[in-house]
């Protein structure tokens, strides 16, 4: 199975700050491996040193926190930018950290994309989903937002909603509300995240047509590709296997003295892509056995709802620096 020499996407932890409480995630972890902080800037500017000229299409300055609670997100949305002048640069927040002053400087930022959570429309949904996200003023920042965005459009600008929440009406009800200010809404089918989060508590849900009980014989592939199209570093410079790694239990590299191509080429890389593909044991194939993206190549193959995500796919603007 074909891995590229170097990622062509990069998902960077500035910061492990968030301060949403989602329900539906496992953040903030309790956990040894855990690595709370702050990204240098020394390390951040070895890391985007490396990117320039580099065939990389998509990068997320943040990673299971919120990037909008890294002070120095802006400057190094900027130094992405100059690094990587093509590729779609994506930042993903919720609206409590919205308000007037961060708005403005959002519209000015050489982003290809903002990502809004939003998990409901009412407060009870923001109770039940993201109570550390208070509901009437996040809401009216990212009302706010939109009416700015609207006025010149810089970036894309989409709402995330986890479907599986909630009744179908309701489902309709929240997509309704977006579509009608003009904004597109991203709907992903909510998961446990590898049994990291409870969704007992929601009651019954629809099945998910994308993520089986039984899925097949090996060999096994991730259905987003993140560990033979992604890295993921962390805000202390080590580098995991994906995004559903909290525990940061399955380690590959350390970007503080490796250089990202010898991380991505190396052993341990190596050894964990064999773990995802179910061809070998170790804390890669422990965490891929209990999450709902593993799937086997016979289900890509043959089911459209598999096939890899390419995000922001079509949708790339080319940025200069002056």
């Amino acid at each position: 199975m074909h891995t590229p020499p170097f990622p062509t996407h990069i998902q960077i932890q500035t910061t492990v700050g968030c301060g949403a409480d989602c329900t539906i995630c496992p953040h903030p972890v309790r956990s040894p491996h855990w690595s709370n902080g702050l990204m240098t800037d020394a390390l951040f500017e070895r890391i985007a040193g490396q990117l320039a000229g580099r065939p990389i299409s998509y990068v997320c300055p943040y990673l299971m926190a919120d990037g909008l609670s890294d002070k120095r997100i802006f400057a190094r949305i900027a130094r992405l930018r100059d690094a990587l002048p093509a590729a779609h640069i994506e930042l993903s927040t919720t609206g409590k950290y919205l308000g007037l002053r961060l708005a403005d400087r959002l519209l000015d930022a050489p982003l290809s994309e903002l990502r809004i959570s939003s998990h409901g429309i009412t407060a009870g949904q923001y109770a039940r989903t993201m109570p550390g996200v208070p509901f009437e003023p996040a809401m009216d920042n990212i009302l706010g937002f939109i009416e700015r965005w609207r006025v010149c459009k810089p970036f894309a600008l989409r709402v995330v909603c986890l479907w599986g929440l909630w009744s179908p009406e309701q489902e309709r009800r929240i997509e309704a509300f977006w579509r009608r200010r003009d904004v597109e809404v991203v709907k992903w089918r909510v998961v446990t995240r590898a049994k990291q989060v409870d969704l007992t508590v929601f009651g019954s849900r629809s099945a998910d047509p994308t993520a089986y009980a039984d899925r097949g014989d090996p060999p096994y592939r991730c259905r987003f590709e993140r560990d033979r199209e992604w890295m993921h570093i962390l805000s202390d410079g080590r580098v995991t296997l994906c995004c559903m790694d909290y525990g940061q239990q399955v380690i590959v590299g350390d970007a503080s003295h490796q250089s990202l191509e010898q991380i991505w080429t190396g052993a341990a890389y190596r050894a964990a892509r064999r773990s995802v593909r179910g061809e070998a044991v170790g804390p890669a194939a422990a965490l891929c056995d209990r999450c709902e993206w593993r799937v086997s190549d016979a289900d890509i193959e043959s089911n459209a709802t598999h096939r890899p995500h390419r995000p922001g796919a079509g949708r790339v603007k080319e940025w200069t620096t002056p």
